[in-house]
């Protein structure tokens, strides 16, 4: 069904806010224009939710994490990217992103291991293009989501 990604980004944004303000992190939100994409709304309120919270769980107190959605509504060219300004992450961790139970030793975090696993299942299932890469404009890691 047709899902306004915009308002599953504002919601999962919502989420944060007191995670986020709690710790003295910036967490922005921008692009509040209907952008719509077909999926299931829980799916990808899901894949939202896993993306922030990773966000705002491996960045250090005070940091930013912005939430950006942009296209054109309808699906086509639809993007959404979450980017922090915590330490990134090095390559041969990136490597292994999204492998189940796989964790970064020394974050101090609790988890699973499983929210990256879960992401990965979702793009492959919706056909959605992912690049994780470090962030040009905050310095921490940048996850671009592109449905096409």
């Amino acid at each position: 069904v047709p899902v306004d990604l915009a308002a599953l980004a504002r919601e999962a944004a919502q989420r944060g806010a007191a995670e986020a303000q709690a710790r003295g992190i910036r967490l922005e939100h921008a692009g509040d224009a209907p952008v719509l994409v077909h999926g299931q709304p829980d799916a990808l309120a899901v894949l939202l939710r896993n993306l922030v919270d990773n966000a705002l769980r491996y960045s250090p107190d005070g940091a930013v994490v912005r939430v950006t959605v942009g296209g054109t509504s309808g699906g086509h060219g639809a993007t959404l990217v979450v980017e922090d300004s915590g330490p990134g992450l090095p390559p041969e961790a990136l490597a292994r992103l999204g492998e189940r139970f796989y964790r970064v030793l020394g974050t101090g975090q609790a988890g699973s291991g499983l929210g990256w696993s879960i992401v990965q299942r979702l793009v492959r299932l919706y056909g959605i293009h992912v690049v994780v890469e470090r962030s040009p404009g905050l310095g921490g890691l940048r996850v671009d989501l592109a449905w096409s």
